[in-house]
């Protein structure tokens, strides 16, 4: 990596231990608020400094408020000690794009705009391992979906699909909504949408017709 300002190494610092502390790349609008900045495109600048010096690492077609990924130099630059190996640790995770807030509770418009990433322990996911362009990771926002562990704020990594098995916890899209739900299936009254909480109610597809969007893979939940 090439020198680096003050200003910039104060920034990757913050990134590269959000990263490695959290398991989660940071957002360029936590990155503004961590630097005291009143613009987001005060951090938009800082971040593309970063890119130019082999500091972060750039993925085509991302959005304004794209993911802030340190390369691997950058990581090693910034790890303590009591962070463990980072060389297992770079080869036994996986970064999968986050896509925002799916509820448990009652279905919101969709969101796709990536915002960011999460790190992913290979060990937390199915064998064989999905492709990598069939995973993202969506946070749920809600409590319908309690009583199967899944609450308010944490993220669920999923696998991109068209069909599920009856049982399964999906995310599933109602017209231009979304919701997550576990997928149920019986002879009266066909494919339903069951949620984890008695005080909700199951959604019907014979009533409000949906799609399923993705297998909920995995729960994960952070601790600041």
């Amino acid at each position: 990596m090439l020198s680096l300002t003050p200003t910039q190494n104060k920034a990757l610092q913050f990134i590269c231990e959000h990263t490695l502390r959290r398991k989660l790349t940071p957002t360029l609008r936590e990155l503004c608020a961590y630097m005291g900045y009143s613009a987001i495109g005060s951090a938009q600048d800082l971040a593309q400094a970063l890119k130019k010096k082999g500091c972060l690492i750039t993925n085509e077609g991302q959005s304004a408020r794209g993911s802030l990924v340190p390369s691997e130099d950058a990581l090693r630059a910034f790890r303590d000690d009591d962070q463990g190996d980072l060389t297992d640790f770079l080869q036994s995770t996986i970064l999968v794009p986050c896509l925002g807030e799916v509820p448990a509770g009652n279905p919101v418009e969709a969101i796709s705009e990536k915002i960011g990433d999460i790190v992913v322990s290979f060990h937390l996911l199915p064998k064989p391992l999905p492709p990598k362009d069939q995973l993202f990771a969506v946070r749920a926002k809600g409590d319908s979906m309690q009583n199967a562990g899944i609450m308010s704020g944490d993220w669920l990594v999923v696998r991109s699909c068209r069909e599920a098995d009856p049982g399964q916890i999906v995310v599933a899209r109602l017209d231009d909504e979304v919701t997550v739900k576990r997928l149920g299936k019986d002879t009266k009254n066909g494919w339903f949408l069951r949620p984890e909480n008695p005080k909700y109610t199951s959604t019907y597809a014979k009533d409000r017709p949906f799609e399923i969007s993705g297998i909920v893979l995995n729960v994960q939940r952070f601790y600041a």
